[in-house]
């Protein structure tokens, strides 16, 4: 790992360490979090793309998801991570379908997607990024196994 690289990644590590949330109660948490306003207005700043692995998505920077034109629900699947509550449309995690189509994640890279700040709440574009399993290991202090998380 170049001295460059390392840099970037011992920065990642103490956002990680310093982050508190603004809420602890994740009710309050998700009353905040724009992935979870089902509004069919876009928000300041918010752009839509399309999901590069099914054209019926897009996809907000924001980390919010529309099906066929209409904004979808999602759900906390108690491990700290959201996907769509819907349970007949794609099963992935909501920071893989940002990932995808914002990042340049590929299926199959063995890329890991990492939450900044830890908190799987905030999907939106400046709060992942995308890390190698060894990188994402060294982030978090430990060893990370082989899902994309």
């Amino acid at each position: 790992m170049d001295n460059t690289r390392k840099i970037y990644l011992d920065k990642l590590k103490k956002t990680l360490k310093d982050y508190k949330p603004q809420f602890e109660d994740l009710e309050k948490r998700r009353a905040i979090s724009p992935a979870f306003n089902y509004c069919e207005n876009d928000f300041q700043g918010e752009i839509w793309k399309t999901f590069p692995l099914d054209e019926n998505y897009t996809v907000s920077n924001l980390g919010r998801i529309k099906y066929k034109g209409q904004i979808q629900k999602q759900k906390d699947e108690k491990t700290g991570y959201v996907t769509l509550a819907d349970e007949n449309l794609r099963k992935d995690y909501i920071y893989n379908f940002v990932a995808y189509t914002f990042l340049g994640k590929i299926e199959g890279d063995g890329m890991h997607v990492h939450h900044i700040t830890n908190d799987g709440y905030y999907n939106t574009t400046d709060n992942l990024v995308l890390l190698t399993k060894d990188e994402h290991s060294y982030v978090h202090g430990f060893e990370i196994g082989g899902g994309n998380a």
